[in-house]
């Protein structure tokens, strides 16, 4: 037995918020309370214990990421990562440094992360631009919300089938190929998976690295495990291979975190055969630690292309007709449900605008009409950018969860969702206080794409921007939004309510709540010990707490804290 003594132990547990002491018997939490009640316990055990003086430290619950991507991030590890600027002319002068730096043969494909979608407006980057820079390989630069994508001419042409069509997939269906008023194609394109560039690969015969390794995988893995994150969502797992890295990570003994999987779904009507994965998957690849009960669907896009699902006419539309699309109708959503339900199996889905949030609420109330009584499983809607305040009772009244990206709080995207969402919404985007009043609807996550935002995954970086409404890196224009602080006000959340969606209302949503996301007698004893407190740290400071050693299942850990070419 081991007890901990000397903390401020937070335990989110509301019938005793605070501890000093802990005792850990094997996995699991033996003792709560104050240093005499748990060394008394320790004692009257009549085991053996050692102590740990925790010296005042502050402690916290194990905390749980609602939605990221391990392996996307992990495969993004080749690709060239540049230093991110809105200046045109300064990005046009880094692609070139950076194309100088990394040569063909060292990269045969230049992929570069990343710029910011508003550096080009809304008619978009052109492929000339970059043929001016780099004009002996393809290239492409990913736009940095990882939704749009430019390509050089060389890279379009391989690209383009025998029609002179370019093509590439995307999590929406087929990417979409921007034209000029003349019809040609300008290197833009939206919603372009770099999984479908392999057009590309068979030109050069060049493929990148698609299942994962130590290398790829690791440094990111080490960063979560280091800021004391005891168990994650993918937000969808990319393909059986990669599914089987985490297996076996996990008979190693070398995951030492919870892993869910989710199975993509590519469109509505091949339900069955995303189930189906499930099943398979979890047969296989079922352990202690890893669960294989989701299934994923993007319903739209973003608000910052235009590719998302709207109440109302975008406001950049002098037609009043262009209302975006979804990927599936109301009544698709509801048979997908319907038949996850019959399987036990959870939904989680990507949406943006609050026409998609609508449609999935009509979708879950005709799929729990349908049900009765039989209604078992959890939906989640990723994202959520926009709610029509008439629906946002719906979220509770349907027992819907909502997971919140919290670094993506003070601006991330900038301002180009304006465009097409209007000053009205734009200005109560990201507004979850009222659902967030109605109990354990609303959690947190990171979502990162790529080893350019890797760093943003510290959950201490995501509570400061969300306590805060300030971007840490990128601060929207002080002299139009004073103190940089994004609208609106009244969706800053306190450090209580943001632990509390890390670690509780994460863990009811993936049925982890009988065994963490608090420190209670007979839950795992999974906690995080800080340098300092974050409680009485000023909220413009939290992103500088960092974790000194962590517990997973009763063993102390410390992880080293990787740095992401030096961008944390």
């Amino acid at each position: 037995m081991r007890i901990l003594t000397n903390g401020k132990i937070y335990t989110e547990n509301p019938e005793m918020p605070w501890a000093q002491a802990v005792a850990i018997e094997g996995k699991k939490f033996a003792a709560v309370g104050t240093n005499e009640e748990v060394e008394a316990f320790a004692k009257a055990s009549g085991a053996d214990f050692e102590t740990v003086d925790l010296e005042g430290r502050t402690v916290l619950p194990g905390l749980i990421d609602g939605h990221t991507h391990p392996e996307t991030v992990a495969k993004t590890f080749w690709r060239v990562r540049m230093p991110m600027t809105e200046d045109k002319d300064e990005l046009m002068a880094t692609i070139k440094e950076y194309a100088e730096k990394y040569p063909k043969e060292d990269r045969p494909y230049f992929f570069g992360e990343n710029y910011f979608t508003e550096t080009f407006g809304t008619e978009g980057p052109k492929k000339e631009d970059l043929d001016a820079i780099i004009n002996d390989r393809p290239a492409r630069m990913q736009d940095f919300g990882d939704h749009a994508c430019w390509y050089n001419s060389i890279a379009l042409e391989m690209l383009k089938d025998e029609n002179g069509i370019p093509h590439a997939d995307s999590a929406l269906g087929s990417a979409e190929f921007v034209k000029d008023e003349n019809g040609e194609y300008t290197g833009w394109a939206l919603e372009a998976a770099a999984e479908s560039d392999q057009g590309i690969y068979d030109a050069i015969g060049w493929e990148p690295p698609t299942v994962l390794d130590d290398e790829m995988a690791m440094p990111l893995i080490n960063f979560f495990r280091h800021f004391g994150i005891t168990a994650m969502m993918d937000g969808f797992t990319e393909g059986e291979e990669n599914m089987k890295y985490f297996y076996n990570l996990d008979k190693e003994d070398r995951l030492n975190c919870y892993y869910d999987a989710s199975v993509a779904l590519e469109q509505a009507d091949k339900i069955e055969e995303a189930i189906a994965t499930v099943k398979d998957w979890r047969e296989k690849y079922t352990t202690e630690h890893i669960r294989i009960n989701i299934v994923k669907f993007f319903l739209d896009g973003t608000n910052e292309l235009g590719d998302c699902l709207s109440l109302t006419p975008f406001a950049n539309d002098p037609t009043g007709t262009q209302y975006g699309s979804a990927k599936a109708t109301a009544e698709e959503m509801a048979h997908v449900i319907t038949r996850l339900n019959e399987e036990g199996i959870d939904f989680h889905v990507h949406t943006i605008c609050d026409g998609a949030f609508r449609l999935m609420c009509d979708a879950v109330e005709a799929a729990q009409k349908a049900c009765g009584d039989d209604w078992k499983i959890k939906v989640t809607l990723a994202h959520c950018e926009v709610i029509d305040p008439a629906d946002m009772p719906r979220v509770h009244d349907l027992g819907i969860y909502i997971d919140w990206s919290t670094h993506w709080s003070g601006g991330y995207f900038g301002e180009e969702a304006q465009s097409f969402m209007g000053m009205e919404r734009w200005n109560r985007m990201y507004d979850f206080s009222e659902i967030i009043k109605s109990g354990e609807h609303l959690g947190f996550s990171s979502d990162i794409y790529s080893y350019q935002e890797a760093h943003r995954s510290n959950p201490f970086f995501g509570m400061q921007t969300a306590m805060t409404k300030v971007d840490i890196e990128y601060p929207l224009d002080p002299e139009k939004y004073p103190g940089s602080m994004r609208p609106p006000e009244r969706a800053k959340y306190t450090l209580e309510q943001l632990i509390h969606g890390y670690t509780m209302t994460n863990a009811i949503r993936m049925r982890l709540d009988d065994k963490m996301g608090s420190i209670e007698v007979g839950k795992l004893a999974n906690l995080v010990v800080l340098d300092r407190d974050i409680f009485t740290a000023p909220a413009f400071e939290v992103k500088d707490v960092d974790a000194e050693f962590t517990y997973f299942e009763g063993k102390e850990y410390r992880f080293p804290r990787p740095v992401f070419d030096g961008r944390d």
